[in-house]
């Protein structure tokens, strides 16, 4: 692909957790919590960071805090040569082409956007035509449709592929075929996974790495994972996965989000992650799923 003149980073792969946006009880971002999970991410061997995405609480962030979380990112991934993708998804493709450009402006290496759920597919092919012309960096497309509730066939998904400037896609779903056949027609593509519960397989049948929630929590682990798969390892991959899964089949029945919430406070990153409306745990449920949680996050830490 033509970039112009930018130089552009392309060997997009690896562990990229989709870092979460701390913000105090007024939904204010804390910039200096965000910079300490940025830092404690790199400092577990990650290769990038997925700014503002639906862990980061993106849509619920003002358009100066997600262009200051951007900044912040590149700034401290720049230590550690590390990747920044950074999601401008919003309703509104002139806020989305807004975030973009800024986002190439600071030095991130690429953008993606989950697109908005009421477009049609014409819609949403200029959609993403709007951001990728407005960029000299690669655009990744972001395929998740239990959130926007709409189906993607094959020939539409090729589509958006072919349009100039995009690079791949997060595909957060569990049907690997649908990305293995992806992959067979556009071998030159990049694809993430983004369904932390099927990381290793999703390596196996030709994702380049990993983008998910989880991974602010437990970072080594999938590094661990990715690595065991590159290097032939599917055993040992898989026996690390099926511990995370146990762990997330918890978080499935308490609820993903405030789970998510209840185990990143106890580390001490921020008094909270997504902004009101939120979904919190009450004591009960708390008291109820804490021993089980324990047993669970201990089980992954000593892996």
């Amino acid at each position: 692909m033509d970039y112009g003149d930018k130089k552009v980073k392309m060997d997009f792969s690896g562990i990229m957790p989709a870092i979460a946006s701390p913000c105090d009880e007024n939904d204010c971002f804390l910039e200096d919590k965000f910079a300490e999970l940025a830092e404690y991410l790199y400092e577990n061997e990650i290769d990038g960071l997925y700014v503002c995405g639906g862990t980061g609480d993106g849509y619920k962030m003002t358009l100066p805090e997600r262009k200051r979380a951007t900044e912040i990112a590149v700034d401290i991934s720049k230590k550690y040569n590390g990747t920044v993708i950074t999601h401008v998804g919003t309703m509104c493709s002139r806020d989305a082409v807004e975030l973009a450009e800024h986002a190439a402006a600071a030095g991130a290496h690429a953008v993606s956007s989950i697109p908005p759920s009421s477009f049609n597919h014409e819609q949403l092919v200029s959609y993403y035509k709007d951001i990728a012309k407005s960029i000299q960096i690669p655009l990744f497309v972001y395929y998740i449709p239990a959130l926007t509730g709409k189906n993607i066939t094959l020939e539409e998904m090729l589509e958006l592929l072919d349009i100039e400037g995009v690079a791949g896609l997060k595909l957060t779903d569990s049907n690997l075929f649908f990305m293995r056949r992806l992959l067979i027609e556009r071998p030159d593509i990049t694809i993430f996974s983004g369904f932390d519960e099927f990381l290793c397989p999703a390596l196996m049948y030709g994702a380049h790495g990993g983008i998910g929630m989880w991974y602010n929590l437990f970072p080594k682990l999938y590094v661990d994972i990715f690595r065991c798969v590159q290097s032939g390892d599917i055993d040992r991959a898989m026996e690390l996965q099926n511990k995370l899964i146990d762990f997330c089949n918890l978080g499935w029945k308490y609820g993903l989000i405030a789970v998510f919430e209840y185990l990143m406070k106890q580390r001490g990153f921020g008094p909270h992650y997504f902004r009101k409306p939120q979904i919190t745990l009450s004591e009960k449920l708390i008291a109820e799923m804490q021993p089980l949680l324990e047993e669970k996050v201990k089980a992954i830490e000593i892996s």
